[in-house]
């Protein structure tokens, strides 16, 4: 009898040491969880009430005072638009745009915390602890071995979990149910297996696709060719794995009937704060392999070590490998278009701690299979893993990582970072990235080393080399994406080239260099980027007249309404084809439309209502119109 619990004991007495040594880390989304938590732990709801921030304000005194202010202030005005982070729900209530099932486990032991005179919000790191101690249960039951199960958690630790362990966010809770659930499902334990991932997706709802991975990788465990593939699928529809799946499916399903009944949408954070342009290879690269936050900062030594046994595997594993592979892949792939990349973490970013939980499954599928386990290379893994723990908690997220600057300053031509994450690391900043501004990483002697800019930027050769200057047409260029380059190096300037003329919100004002003809709103001044006017309609038209020589290419700057994404541009006649003008950069002309006066027109894809109580149709916000000329050319 005492063996049989001896493992869950010990291991239940190891993470409340570790509770007891370590005080939480608030970061990550914390200012969300700390208020839903205080607030389902006072009055047993997740709206968020101004007695909630206060209770907060009184616990973590100091603490995230600019966004409470924010968030106050407004509830206390009764505005629609709130601090980012909350939204209100159908009938006017508040809550955060995460569901609160991370906060709803917390809520216990915050009470029983503060009740015990301890840090309530130690109820983080108990929760984070509970889903590593379930994790632990899964390795004893899939390995039938205690030691081995041990050292499953050392792994799932060196594979980022330290790093995450302490958050006051539900990464660790999101990465360890997930891994649970894989080996619960693959063990014999369908039901536990699912409501598991269901309780992991609630915070992180790609892992979603555990519901479509989970059974494949339990059907090829247990394929039996001589069966065939029909025989082996209905072995599979046993009523224990129907309904373990449903069970979890269920669990997984309450956010977003949550967010159906409150937000009129199934995911009011995929509305608000994600676009899928964003979606595409720079930052898929940038998942896996940025030296910064990729998952390969993460799991460095795992990845490799898969790579050098994958001749040892037998069929089996290698199928394991591949759809762990996929699975990873499926996680990451909806991750890519969130708003915020380059967001809190310490080393890989969130998404990729817990997406890189399936190929620590396929390792441990690997190891079940194996005789004998390969005693130097797991101590070589372990090592390799404990340096990269090492390395990623040397730096935050606005700072580049040893690596990466290493990198950056012996060979910054064989790195070029998703823009985001070099703007905001280059200057030590959380902020928005704006397509106006130019972004440098200069050495110790003062020299450049690398320059990230946009092709809408229509004073960069100013901004960089001075008036009546520009940059170097032979400078190594790198693009990125969404119209943002590289300049790899010092930079060098030539005088001359051109004369530009730039004309905005004045001049749209006063009419007369720049003229909106049709197809335009009212001017609005709203500030820095939205100081302009929207197109209205299928069409729209303006002149621009310059004195002296013809002009010879056309910069139009501004920002597109969703799913507007590409603008038709018909200069004097001529048409230059489809552009996505936030990101186009100059546009050159034909010399059939060289002239000091531009008759431009402009063709809209999908014009659309802003949203109810607003009947314009609309597509692009014209903010500057800028023209370059040749002195020399007629």
């Amino acid at each position: 009898m005492l063996e049989r619990w001896r493992f869950p004991l010990l291991v239940a007495l190891s993470l409340c040491g570790l509770l007891w040594m370590y005080e939480p880390y608030y970061g990550g989304d914390v200012v969300e969880y700390t208020v839903a938590t205080v607030a389902i732990a006072d009055h047993g709801s997740p709206d968020i009430r101004l007695e909630d921030i206060a209770r907060v304000r009184t616990l973590l005194p100091g603490m995230f005072a600019e966004p409470f202010d924010l968030l106050e202030r407004g509830m206390r005005a009764g505005e629609r638009q709130l601090y980012a982070a909350f939204v209100r729900g159908r009938d006017g209530d508040v809550f955060p745009v995460h569901y609160f099932g991370y906060s709803l486990l917390a809520a216990a032991p915050f009470k029983l915390f503060e009740a015990l005179g301890m840090q309530p919000f130690k109820a983080f790191q108990a929760v984070n602890l509970a889903a590593v101690f379930v994790l632990g249960l899964a390795l004893r039951r899939f390995f039938g071995s205690e030691p081995k199960a041990w050292l499953g958690l050392g792994l799932f630790m060196l594979c980022g979990g330290a790093l995450y362990l302490h958050w006051s966010s539900p990464e660790c809770v999101s990465a360890a149910l997930l891994l649970a659930g894989l080996l619960f499902y693959t063990s014999g334990a369908p039901l536990a297996g699912s409501v598991l991932a269901g309780l992991a997706g609630q915070q992180n709802p790609t892992i979603l696709f555990f519901f479509v991975f989970a059974p494949l990788f339990k059907l090829w465990l247990e394929y039996e060719r001589q069966l065939g593939f029909v025989a082996n699928l209905r072995a599979q529809l046993t009523r224990s794995n129907i309904l373990g799946l449903a069970g979890g499916m269920a669990v997984f399903a309450l956010p977003p009937l949550f967010n159906l009944w409150q937000f009129g949408v199934p995911n009011i954070i995929a509305k608000l704060f994600s676009d899928p342009g964003l979606v595409g290879a720079t930052r898929l690269l940038s998942f896996y392999f940025d030296l910064n936050q990729g998952m390969i900062v993460g799991v460095p030594a795992l990845l490799l070590l898969l790579l050098l046994l994958l001749p040892r595997m037998d069929g089996r594993a290698r199928g394991v490998l591949l759809l762990s592979a996929l699975l990873t892949l499926a996680l990451a792939l909806p991750a890519l278009a969130v708003l915020n990349w380059n967001s809190g973490a310490v080393g890989p970013m969130r998404y990729a701690f817990w997406a890189a939980m399936p190929l620590v499954f396929a390792l441990l599928v690997l190891l079940r299979r194996l005789p004998r386990w390969p005693q130097l290379a797991l101590v070589l893994l372990a090592a390799g893993q404990a340096a990269a723990v090492d390395h990623a908690s040397e730096y935050n997220y606005v700072h580049f990582s040893p690596t990466a600057e290493l990198v950056l300053a012996r060979a910054p031509q064989l790195y070029h970072p998703e823009p985001e994450i070099f703007a905001e690391r280059a200057g030590h900043h959380d902020n928005y990235i704006q397509t106006d501004k130019v972004y440098v990483l200069r050495g110790a002697d003062g020299r450049e080393l690398k320059t990230l800019v946009h092709a809408s930027n229509g004073h960069l050769d100013e901004q960089l080399c001075g008036r009546g200057a520009s940059l170097a047409p032979d400078l190594p260029q790198v693009a990125s994406t969404r119209g943002w380059r590289y300049i790899d190096g010092p930079l060098r300037c030539v005088a001359g080239g051109y004369v530009q003329r730039s004309f905005g919100f004045d001049a749209l004002r006063a009419g007369e260099a720049v003229a909106l003809v049709s197809g335009w709103s009212n001017l609005e001044a709203n500030g820095p980027g939205w100081d302009g006017a929207w197109s209205l309609g299928a069409r729209s038209r303006l002149r621009v007249k310059v004195d002296g020589a013809a002009v010879q290419a056309l910069l139009i700057t501004g920002n597109y309404l969703a799913p507007n994404r590409q603008t038709r541009v018909i200069v004097n006649g001529q048409d230059l084809g489809w552009h996505a003008l936030d990101q186009a950069g100059p546009l050159t002309l034909p010399e059939q439309a060289r002239a000091a006066t531009l008759d431009i027109e402009l063709e809209h894809a999908s014009p659309t209502s802003p949203g109810p109580g607003d009947p314009r149709l609309l597509a692009f916000f014209l903010r500057e119109v800028s023209v370059r000329q040749h002195p020399s050319k007629p």
